[in-house]
């Protein structure tokens, strides 16, 4: 069985899930897999119209759709949401994949990099999930997934502000699972290791990631979506509120 057949018995074939920046990496292998498994994909782009469309264009099925929106902008954040359940409808999933990282040793970081981290990475979870909130409550619940990083990950040195900005980003997550759990809504977070195309590192590269790890396997991205796609499953009915790392054994 594929990895992709995998992801596909994951991912009901009814699933519809709005991602938020969907268009390359670990987010557009949620939207093609949820396509692909016969599922509804709705995701949104910063910059990429082109990519979108393209994207778009090699989707199977139909009613999928993208929106052009920049997280950090509460307002426009809340136009795309309310947008994106008038199209698709009840959406089970929300899958936040936004994030942003530049080395930044905390005596190096200055106020404005300070704020990319924070604005990208933490505020434009928020400005989803508080657009969306109200949404999922008044179906009856859905599912909420964001990606963090592995904790082998923000244990490196000189990454002040993207480490507070992910695990800000946990402690939101979290805090969404308390307060919209009465509304049949969980929340969980993916904690991604060091994810690469396999096929796109020489040997001597692939053999320094591994070595780094307790499994001899690089992380996909397609690996993450399966992740994700798992966690918005009804096979995951009892899990909110968890951090689940997806990094080969990295952060032991």
């Amino acid at each position: 069985m594929t990895v992709r057949a995998r992801a596909s018995d994951m991912a009901r074939a009814d699933l519809t899930a709005l991602v938020v920046s969907g268009t390359a990496n670990s987010g557009r292998a949620v939207v093609e897999t949820v396509a692909e498994a016969g599922g509804t994909a709705g995701f949104t782009y910063n910059e990429s119209g082109e990519a979108a469309d393209e994207l778009l264009a090699d989707l199977p099925g139909e009613g999928h759709e993208a929106w052009q929106c920049d997280v950090t902008d509460a307002d426009r954040t809340r136009d795309v949401v309310d947008a994106a359940f008038d199209h698709l409808g009840e959406i089970d999933a929300v899958v936040y994949t936004v994030g942003v990282i530049a080395p930044s040793a905390v005596d190096e970081t200055d106020p404005e990099d300070w704020a990319w981290h924070i604005d990208a990475n933490v505020t434009g979870a928020f400005n989803v999930v508080n657009a969306a909130g109200p949404h999922l409550a008044d179906q009856g619940g859905g599912a909420v997934v964001a990606l963090s990083a592995a904790q082998g990950v923000l244990d490196n040195a000189e990454l002040a502000a993207y480490d507070a900005s992910k695990r800000g980003l946990e402690a939101f997550i979290q805090e969404t699972a308390r307060d919209l759990g009465d509304h049949g809504v969980r929340a969980n977070v993916v904690a991604p290791g060091y994810i690469r195309d396999p096929d796109a590192l020489s040997e001597e590269d692939r053999r320094d990631l591994v070595d780094q790890q307790t499994i001899d396997r690089i992380t996909s991205p397609q690996d993450v979506a399966d992740a994700c796609l798992s966690l918005c499953s009804d096979d995951a009915a009892a899990i909110t509120g968890a951090v689940v790392p997806v990094d080969g054994g990295l952060s032991l």
